[in-house]
């Protein structure tokens, strides 16, 4: 496929992959996704799926369910009012669904995750106490040229660029089984406003190839070497504030180490797109000076 056909694709492709995120509650059946792209419905699918890497149905299902456990997270929203915002018929449909793919009721899920996050915020008379609910191990970082797609709000729709940067790099040859994937963000989500929030999706690039990068929007990130405090999170995305919080608000003040002009990043030891959410692997890194 010429070089122009590939581009053309990948950006009919990104119109998709927004509307979809823009969408969530809408019915984002075959026709409409296929009008967006411009392509027959015959075909859109597995163009698709080829590009994507997985049916356009699985895409939608999982994004749907990603933003109902962020929802049942952060909201007191109601079970009917998420499965509405999540495009279920209903409270029955959303939950069979839910529990299909996290092993447990909603309602459960959000009563176990929000008692996790209280947990964190017990308040004595001089500061916050916090169970030890982590291990951090120290890991050295080797340098890494990473290739780039900024993103700009709520850190929970990131995949939405991830999807984008996946299209661009596979379409330059720059996706294999060594490929890696990371996320730097710069701002806490607790005190910039969701919309200001600042992120960046990489995938590892070997640096001789970084410059195969034609596409203007992705860019080349050094990742430094060095050493790392690192925290190993097993679970759905939605909760990784709670690491963050124990990482960044107990361990790191009381550990004597002072972290490194460089964002936290996280890396991505297993795919969502075949990864059952409850074991999704990922690590969070904080560079610390020597």
């Amino acid at each position: 496929m010429r070089a122009s056909t590939q581009s053309n694709y990948q950006q009919r492709l990104n119109r998709v992959i927004d509307y979809m995120y823009q969408h969530v509650a809408d019915n984002l059946d075959i026709n409409t996704l296929a009008d967006i792209a411009c392509l027959s419905p015959y075909h859109f699918h597995r163009i698709y799926r080829e590009m994507v890497g997985e049916p356009i149905n699985v895409s939608v299902r999982r994004m749907r369910l990603s933003k109902s456990a962020a929802l049942l997270i952060r909201t007191n929203k109601s079970l009917a009012e998420i499965a509405k915002e999540s495009s279920y018929s209903g409270i029955d449909a959303f939950s069979r669904a839910f529990s299909k793919e996290f092993n447990v009721s909603p309602s459960l899920y959000r009563k176990e995750s929000q008692a996790t996050l209280a947990s964190h915020y017990r308040p004595s008379i001089h500061h916050k106490e916090y169970p030890i609910m982590y291990t951090i191990d120290m890991m050295p970082i080797t340098e890494l040229t990473l290739l780039g797609l900024d993103h700009q709000g709520d850190y929970m729709n990131i995949g939405q660029t991830f999807e984008k940067l996946f299209i661009a790099a596979a379409s330059l040859g720059l996706v294999n089984q060594e490929t890696r994937s990371f996320g730097l963000y710069f701002d806490d989500p607790k005190t910039v406003a969701q919309a200001d929030l600042r992120s960046t999706a990489c995938i590892s690039v070997p640096a001789a190839t970084a410059q195969n990068a034609s596409d203007p929007n992705l860019k080349v990130i050094a990742l430094p070497a060095g050493k790392a405090a690192t925290l190993l999170f097993k679970g759905p995305y939605a909760e990784l504030e709670q690491p963050y919080d124990w990482l960044f608000g107990h361990w790191l003040p009381q550990s004597e180490l002072e972290p490194l002009d460089f964002p936290p990043f996280e890396e991505y030891l297993n795919d969502p797109k075949n990864t059952p959410p409850t074991e999704l692997l990922t690590r969070i890194h904080c560079l610390v000076k020597s």
